[in-house]
């Protein structure tokens, strides 16, 4: 009973050891760093490693205190977590069941402590570990919106300087590519920027308000606009198909001063007064005056082309 205990033991020790060994000889066949460096400075990582066969455990160093993490992988189970010491974060993670067609790990975290201010502009810098050798590693910064790179030379502005610059169209993105590292090379990255255009909350409520105005006064405009032109389109299409009549009821208001009462048309047209009831009508109807009731019996015709009889 003793020599089948002793054996168990050391069928357990062996396969301990072999874990052990397993982890310690798996290669990274990608690392994938993705950071995005929000508005207001929090900054959110991704980090997508590969590894060339399934692992057991892992241990994850950072030189910066996180906010919170998510572990993804694609099957099997995972126990991870992390502690907040000194200078950074340890991550450390046991995994269950990963097999070996399926072997990637992404690990989600937050911080606020990576972006440090310098003079008028700002810096991002982080160092990621890498404790096994590694076929290919690939890592972007995405500056916050309006961050632009401080120094006139773009190589200047980043770490390491073999870097590249590019845009999606709301952000300048700052990306390294390396392959064939070992534990000895250095993952580290930095880029210094400036963020055009801002001046804090009061700055905020100034451009809203600036840009309220603005859009006040186009309306304004637009309507002044629409309400001066209109008269002069309806004079140019509606008074060439007036006739001979109703021309002349438009040109007796234009001499009284652009209104008339009906009387004075039928005195001074001598029309009876139901044929200037119905050419008032008419023009109304086009347009052309518009009426407005003095009396009982009586409207005052009011033209409302301008520019006519001057």
């Amino acid at each position: 009973m003793k020599q089948f205990s002793l054996a168990v033991l050391a069928v357990f020790l062996a396969a301990s050891c072999l874990l052990a060994w397993t982890a310690a000889a798996a290669e990274l066949n990608y690392y994938g760093i993705e950071t995005v460096v929000e508005k207001n400075f929090l900054v959110h990582t991704t980090a997508t490693l590969i590894f060339d066969k399934p692992i057991n455990h892992l241990d994850y160093n950072l030189d910066f205190n996180i906010l919170n993490m998510s572990v993804e992988t694609p099957s099997g189970t995972n126990r991870c977590g992390f502690e907040n010491i000194e200078h950074g974060s340890l991550v450390k993670c046991d995994f269950y069941g990963m097999t070996g067609d399926e072997t990637t790990i992404k690990l989600s975290f937050s911080t606020r402590n990576a972006v440090k201010r310098i003079g008028d502009n700002y810096e991002f810098r982080a160092t990621y570990p890498i404790t096994m050798p590694t076929k290919r590693m690939f890592s972007i910064i995405k500056l916050p919106p309006k961050g632009v790179l401080a120094e006139e030379i773009a190589n200047q502005s980043y770490f390491p300087p073999d870097g590249k610059v590019l845009t999606d169209g709301k952000r300048m993105i700052v990306s390294w590519e390396k392959k064939n590292l070992t534990v000895d090379d250095s993952l580290s990255f930095s880029v210094l920027f400036e963020v055009v255009g801002t001046g804090g909350l009061f700055w905020d409520m100034s451009v809203i308000a600036l840009t309220c105005m603005v859009v006040a006064a186009m309306i304004v405009v637009a309507v002044y606009m629409r309400r001066g032109s209109a008269p002069v389109q309806r004079e140019v299409k509606v008074l060439p198909l007036l006739n001979k009549d109703e021309k002349r009821m438009v040109d007796i208001i234009a001499r009284q001063g652009g209104d008339a009462r009906q009387r004075v048309l039928v005195k001074e047209s001598d029309f009876s007064k139901a044929k200037v009831s119905r050419l008032v009508k008419n023009l109304k109807e086009r347009g052309v005056v518009d009426t407005e009731p003095i009396s009982g019996r009586e409207n005052k015709v009011i033209l409302k082309i301008k520019g006519v009889g001057e």
